[in-house]
């Protein structure tokens, strides 16, 4: 694949993941929201807080999008290997760490109030899990470019 259709492809899944986001931030989580509230009133005060927190958390969110955005600018570039895209992947990784703080604190929250049904669990836990292995995975690309930046520094000091 070459470099060009490369970052086409990346640019790509970017904004149909940072629509998918959207679309569960706006669409689906207030609706889901509203029909837990109808079901269950008793819960309806936890309504606005659990809608604001899940819209507080696509702040991170939509950070590391932006820094993968800008990762594609320099690959379209020709210049995968340099300082900025160790610094955003970098960055990327703490983002994803960020989120998995987020919701863990909101775990024991909805745990110490004793709202933490078996499905948000499952639900949290599935998004920590994810929050990890993209800080991981983001790490270690992170290191991995750092490495080649340096070989190629060496070699273009060599010629």
């Amino acid at each position: 694949m070459e470099r060009e259709e490369l970052t086409k492809w990346l640019k790509i899944v970017i904004v149909f993941t940072g629509l998918i986001g959207l679309f569960l931030c706006f669409i689906v989580a207030p609706l889901l929201g509203l029909e837990m509230k109808s079901m269950y009133p008793e819960y309806g005060y936890m309504f606005w807080p659990c809608l604001i927190f899940i819209w507080a958390t696509g702040v991170p969110f939509y950070i590391a999008l932006y820094k993968g955005w800008l990762i594609c600018g320099e690959i379209a570039n020709d210049n995968s290997f340099c300082e900025e895209n160790v610094q955003r992947l970098k960055e990327i990784s703490k983002l994803a760490l960020l989120e998995c703080i987020l919701y863990l604190a909101a775990m024991i929250i909805l745990l110490l109030l004793n709202l933490l049904h078996p499905s948000i669990l499952l639900m949290i836990l599935f998004i920590i899990f994810v929050g990890i292995s993209i800080a991981v995975v983001a790490a270690t690309l992170s290191h991995l470019v750092e490495k080649a930046r340096e070989l190629k520094e060496e070699n273009d000091l060599t010629i």
